[in-house]
């Protein structure tokens, strides 16, 4: 009775546990709505990429599609998933092999104390004798054509539950791949459009070098008629020699983002890779819906849930493990001693049997691989409320440099108009004598450096939208 008892016990535990993002305790603490409100946004046609309003953009990511590296390796990487999981889920139907096989044995008998005569002697027959020593030998061949089939008959629902596990492992990974395709597209998203800044920035350093330059020639110009001092001339050579730099540094940035580009795009980096002049100014809009909903919409949280769910699988495939398995094995072909009739009905061989195992022994590796399950469920468990928690962070932090991002941008704007309009003013009264060269040369780097932070801005406020599209688990 007591291995009854043990055997229905290791049956009841045998189902896989069935999860839910709603079974942890952090699926409790989910607010109702997020802290911070997304701003109402226009509604956009299309893709995402559509949105921004940008040809060269949409070009750009064609491009990408078509040729970028690690996308085909994704590609590439979901095939081979593709077959792993053929592969993995082949043990549950039957297993047939066809095989050919021929041998030929040879066997001296001289030490056995045997003659010819024991074998009927003569010239006829099989033996043969070594001219000089009486060597007695014995000769067979055998040849043999088999079809031999195996199939494990699913008792305990061992195979089920592996194959499930296989089945949920693919799943996993195909969400995977797939939000990290999304992923690279937004990166390169955000280094197109860093590419694009750095161009707006490149072009409005060399405005700013023209501008310092101009109020340079204009001071040296008063100097050599005796109406201006030599501080104010090296001044403003001090200002064209830094606007210079700073000219060939924003060069370089420009540069070593248009070659990232084409290299993304699987081109030679050679840096000449024609963008859009100006930043757009269109973003996606994005739909937020409840914190609960993003649990079903993040790809990375449906992994780790599919990852737990074959975990649970693996679990309950080491708990069958213990019981005995059942496998049906069945064979026919031919066996003759000549090759010719290897085909011949008269010489068929056929067999069909049932073999039963139970491990009684194994050095306790099968409860080592009990608790290793157990263990991998825990690990499992864990995973899937950080990469919970992950999301919700993310979501929160996005949502609240949306806001801040409108705030710099406002200011920074209203700086540049503010710096401007100073800048203006500084040089009618430099002109008229009222203020000194200091006054001008630092309203004129205050306008500039702030149509620098506008910019910055507005490449910031685009990352944020883009990461937000991340953050919220892809398209919309």
């Amino acid at each position: 009775m007591k291995i009854y008892a043990i055997i229905l016990s290791i049956l009841l535990s045998s189902c896989a546990e069935k999860f839910t993002t709603n079974d942890f305790s952090i699926a409790d603490s989910i607010p109702t709505s997020w802290d911070i409100s997304l701003v109402d946004s226009y509604e956009v046609i299309g893709g995402w990429w559509d949105a921004f309003d940008d040809s060269s953009f949409i070009e750009v990511l064609a491009e990408f599609n078509e040729n970028n590296p690690d996308l085909k390796t994704l590609v590439s990487r979901l095939n081979v998933a593709k077959q792993v999981l053929k592969i993995n889920k082949a043990i549950r139907l039957p297993s047939a092999n066809f095989g050919l096989s021929g041998s030929s044995r040879q066997q001296n008998l001289t030490a056995f104390g045997l003659s010819d005569d024991f074998f009927g002697g003569g010239p006829d027959s099989s033996q043969s004798n070594g001219s000089g020593g009486g060597v007695t030998s014995f000769s067979s061949s055998n040849f043999g054509l088999s079809l031999t089939m195996q199939w494990e008959l699913d008792v305990w629902g061992k195979i089920f539950n592996r194959t499930n596990a296989a089945i949920k492992d693919f799943e996993a990974i195909s969400s995977d791949l797939s939000f990290l395709s999304f992923s690279m597209k937004v990166q390169l998203a955000k280094i197109y459009f860093s590419t694009v800044e750095s161009l707006e920035q490149y072009e409005l350093s060399k405005e700013t070098y023209s501008s310092v330059s101009e109020l340079a020639d204009m001071v040296s110009a008063r100097y050599d008629k005796g109406l201006r001092s030599s501080l104010d001339l090296r001044l403003t050579k001090s200002s064209v020699a830094s606007s210079k730099a700073q000219m060939e540094m924003r060069k370089q940035t420009y540069l070593r983002f248009n070659r990232r580009l084409e290299s993304l795009l699987g081109k030679y980096p050679s840096g000449t890779y024609k963008v859009s002049s100006t930043l757009a100014s269109n973003l996606p809009s994005i739909s937020t819906g409840v914190p609960s909903q993003i649990l079903n919409r993040r790809p990375d949280i449906k992994s780790s849930l599919l990852k737990l769910q074959a975990a649970s699988h693996r679990k309950t495939e080491s708990i069958t493990s213990l019981l005995p398995s059942f496998i049906l094995t069945s064979s026919a072909g031919t066996s003759s001693n000549e090759l010719s009739d290897i085909l011949n009905d008269d010489y068929q061989v056929w067999s069909q049997g049932l073999s039963i195992g139970l491990p009684l022994f194994q050095g306790g590796s099968i409860r080592a691989n009990k608790i290793i399950a157990d263990e991998t469920l825990e690990i499992a468990k864990q995973d899937l409320v950080k990469v919970i928690i992950n999301a919700y962070s993310e979501v929160e932090q996005t949502l609240f440099a949306e806001t801040s991002n409108d705030i710099l941008l406002n200011a920074y704007t209203d700086a540049a108009e503010q710096a401007e309009a100073a800048y203006k003013l500084s040089r009618e009264r430099y002109d008229s004598g009222l203020v000194d060269l200091i006054a001008v040369m630092d309203s004129q780097q205050r306008w500039f450096l702030a149509r620098s932070q506008v910019l910055t801005a507005k490449k910031n406020k685009i990352d944020t939208r883009l990461n937000l599209l991340l953050a919220f688990g892809g398209n919309f």
